[in-house]
């Protein structure tokens, strides 16, 4: 039995057979091609498919997912979607048409709104629409102020015609998967389809590049891809983009407005950006004049584009062209501006605010789609065949109170594709989103798209959030353009110094070394602890419960849960019986200072940066933190588990930090993850010395608390090695702190310090407001002596010298990181 035998589709069109289920002459080779491959062979092509997306990173983010996990992996069919070269030609010309007029429109809207003033639109669908930004009235005859990039969404028609679905303006996503799709598709097109030839999307990147050239000034360092986040459903997209087109990628925080333009903050200052790809909506840009309470966009941005000292793809106030309303009056628009007939159709739209047509919509409310004319605000779509009469009363009480708000569509039966299954190949529905940008008066439509499958057969609506996976758009042909230089292959030449990395990364990275070492050094206190505390009733004295108890206290101070082990009125049950305690500073991540809460910040800090990482220590975070994450789940108190999995997570943690070390030069950034890796690092080591060694102890605890100390800093064999003789309270003083050949001590730390802060920008000949702090602790360290810090009076209960040392040298390293984050991430002085 061949794969075909059962294909079967009850769409008026499918794309690959005809109404006789013979194959159509432009699939012949595909499907020959499929036949002799087989269910099995189908499945390697998959496998390997789904190896390439993943090797690369290739994510899709989930709002809201049940199961908790938001990021998915992007899924790709190895079937494509096929069109032949002559119909595409015939689909760009109406692509042209459609841009073209959306240009028109857009710089009418906001200038002499002669659409509005002669009646071919009516005011009430325009200003109805969040879309229409108000503030930005009066830019239509401003200097770049035009639709330099439209994507649109089609589906082939019951006539076997291409049909308009949705436009898609203000910041239209999934070009980047649309080229990952083509470039994982090759891996498997040569041995699958060979002799299938199709056009190419190089071009079309190059030409790309060639217009952000011509807005920038021919400077592409002006220019930068403004994105929400690493939480937007499609950052991977985000950053895949600004390294295809050689641009920067930042976030609202990275940049500020001044003197009527805007500036992306890096190390050493402010450096101009003329050109914006935004991925941020309209009204989340500028919270200074629009969104208010928006932390995506930048105060002032504006302003800038008003003195055009911005050019922006696409400007503010596009999103009013997504209306859904203006498609019942495209058809007279294309006549007024064009003088031309549409050359792609829509989907027939009543806009409720006519008469005429509310009366219609009502009457046959039953078997037509009602949609929000501003999808921004509302999603939602009632398919009338689907509801009862209730629902039906419901939404005509709805559309009766606002009619102006609502548009109804006929309901089409769009062409089903073949699509394979795991098992089989079956037909489902497709959209396929096209792109086109703006060269000179006319646009340049890409030669592929991006197509979307719905999840389920015979289901219409198709989302990457509701499950659906991809396929790849394949126009059969040769190609007649000359073979560009492939954009996919060559890498740019950046200016890597460390004064130009953006402030916000610069941030991420010291952060990135702070939380990596308070997670290391925290794994590492617990996990002992833990071990003691299986441990301790094999010693037969009593001060093993004593020192025990000191080390819980050092958690506490440590992890700064207080009260946690120091709770006054709980402190005898919380020693006793510390595992409730402990397992809370392990898995509670609402908890500040717990395990939990130090990786879910180290998370937020590795999502920014890691497109500086390589893909193990992707893979490698990614299986650390689903690990944990079943660890803090499962509801077990069992100590040796508690053990083991620590045990784990610290061997991951190590093994991350040596992949983040060998991703980075230091230029690109690796002196900062340094500098915060050591300040944590000495942080945490005086707190911890301050906990263990300053009590006065008799000497069996004595020995117990040096041991937790060396063995926490993973000391305990080094230390043996260097003295080999017992532990001795003065030893590990000079050993642990005053060493200054020893890489773990708190001298030798310091010293390293001084050494990298001078490799930064604002580094001078004279000591820097951060420096100065860790030049007096390095001071003090040196001058200091294990003998001066041991002295003491027989009522003291504490080394005073010491204790009074390492506070002081606590504040002062605070007072650093205050001063350094001041300096290089506040731009408090610009």
């Amino acid at each position: 039995m061949g794969i075909f035998d059962r294909y079967f589709s009850e769409s008026s069109f499918d794309e690959m057979v005809d109404a006789q289920r013979q194959c159509r002459p432009h699939w012949q080779a595909i499907c020959d091609q499929i036949e002799a491959t087989g269910i099995e062979g189908l499945k390697a092509k998959q496998a390997e498919l789904d190896w390439s997306l993943e090797e690369n990173g290739v994510t899709y983010n989930v709002y809201d997912a049940p199961d908790g996990i938001t990021k998915r992996r992007w899924t790709l069919d190895p079937i494509p979607f096929v069109v032949t070269q002559t119909e595409w030609d015939g689909v760009v010309k109406g692509l042209r048409q459609r841009a073209k007029l959306f240009d028109l429109m857009l710089r009418d809207l906001y200038g002499d709104q002669l659409l509005l003033r002669q009646g071919i639109l009516p005011a009430e669908v325009v200003y109805a629409h969040k879309g229409y930004a108000a503030e930005m009235f009066g830019f239509g005859h401003k200097m770049d102020f035009e639709l330099f990039f439209y994507a649109t969404d089609m589906a082939r028609g019951p006539d076997g015609k291409f049909w308009i679905v949705n436009d898609r303006i203000q910041a239209p996503s999934g070009l980047g998967y649309a080229v990952e799709n083509r470039l994982s598709m090759n891996i498997i097109a040569k041995s699958l389809y060979p002799g299938v030839h199709t056009r190419r999307l190089a071009g079309f990147i190059e030409e790309m590049k060639s217009m952000i050239d011509r807005l920038s000034g021919g400077d592409r360092s002006k220019a930068a891809l403004l994105t929400p986040g690493p939480h937007n459903e499609t950052y991977f997209e985000h950053a895949y983009l600004s390294s295809l087109l050689e641009i920067s990628l930042v976030q609202g925080e990275d940049m500020l407005a001044k003197d009527g333009a805007l500036w992306l903050k890096n190390l050493s200052g402010l450096t101009r950006i003329n050109t914006l790809l935004r991925r941020v909506d309209d009204r989340y840009c500028d919270p200074l004049e629009l969104k208010n309470d928006s932390h995506l966009g930048v105060a002032g941005l504006v302003d800038a584009a008003r003195r055009e000292n911005l050019a922006m793809i696409n400007p503010i106030g596009s999103g009013i062209l997504e209306n859904l309303g203006f498609n019942p009056f495209m058809k007279n628009i294309a006549k007024f501006f064009l003088d031309e007939e549409l050359i792609l159709p829509q989907i027939a739209t009543w806009w409720c605010g006519q008469p005429g047509e509310l009366e219609y919509v009502l009457k046959h409310l039953d078997k037509l789609i009602v949609k929000h004319i501003d999808r921004t605000e509302s999603a939602t779509v009632y398919f009338g065949r689907k509801m009862d009469a209730g629902e039906l009363d419901a939404l005509r009480a709805r559309l009766k109170a606002a009619p102006h708000l609502y548009v109804a569509q006929e309901e089409i039966g769009f062409s089903t594709v073949p699509y394979f299954t795991g098992e089989s190949v079956e037909p489902r529905n497709a959209v396929i989103r096209s792109y086109a940008f703006k060269r000179g008066s006319q646009y340049w439509v890409m030669n592929g798209g991006l197509v979307r499958v719905a999840s389920q057969k015979d289901a219409f609506l198709i989302s990457s959030q509701k499950g659906g996976t991809s396929k790849d758009l394949w126009i059969v042909g040769e190609d007649e353009e000359r073979a560009p230089s492939n954009p996919f292959k060559q890498l740019p030449c950046i200016d890597a110094s460390i004064d130009q990395i953006p402030t916000r990364r610069a941030e991420n990275l010291f952060w990135l070394g702070r939380y990596l070492s308070r997670a290391i050094i925290t794994t590492r206190l617990i996990r002992y602890a833990v071990k003691r505390l299986i441990n301790v009733y094999r010693d037969e004295s009593n001060t093993a419960g004593e020192s025990q108890h000191q080390l819980l206290r050092a958690i506490t101070h440590m992890t700064m849960t207080y009260p946690g082990f120091l709770n006054k009125k709980k402190a005898d049950k919380l020693l006793d019986n510390p595992m409730k305690e402990i397992v809370s500073v392990l898995k509670d991540q609402g908890r500040t200072g717990s395990l939990s809460f130090t990786l879910a910040m180290l998370s937020g800090s590795n999502v920014s940066i890691k497109n500086l990482l390589g893909i193990e220590a992707w893979k490698l975070f990614d299986k650390l933190q689903w690990e944990w994450q079943a660890f803090c789940s499962a509801n077990t108190r069992m100590n040796r588990t508690i053990v083991n999995e620590m045990d784990k997570l610290h061997v991951n943690l190590l093994a991350y930090k040596e992949l983040v070390e060998e991703s980075m030069f230091r230029e690109q950034g690796l002196v900062l993850y340094d500098i915060g890796y050591r300040i944590e690092s000495v942080q945490l080591l005086i707190s911890k010395a301050r906990s263990l060694l300053c009590p006065r102890q008799e000497k069996a605890e004595e020995y117990e608390l040096l041991e937790a100390l060396l063995n926490t800093c993973e000391s305990f064999n080094a230390y043996r090695a260097h003295y080999r003789s017992a532990l001795q309270l003065e030893n590990v003083i000079e050993f642990l702190l005053l060493n200054p050949q020893y890489p773990k001590s708190l001298t030798y730390q310091t010293q390293k310090l001084l050494s990298d802060l001078k490799d930064l920008p604002k580094s001078r000949t004279h000591l820097t407001e951060y420096e100065a702090p860790i030049f007096q602790a390095y001071s003090r360290l040196k001058l200091a002596t294990a003998q001066a810090l041991l002295t003491y009076e027989e009522s003291d209960g504490i080394y005073k010298e010491l204790d009074g040392l390492l506070s002081e040298l606590s504040e002062l390293f605070m007072k650093a990181s205050d001063e350094f984050s001041k300096t290089y991430f506040s731009h408090y002085d610009e």
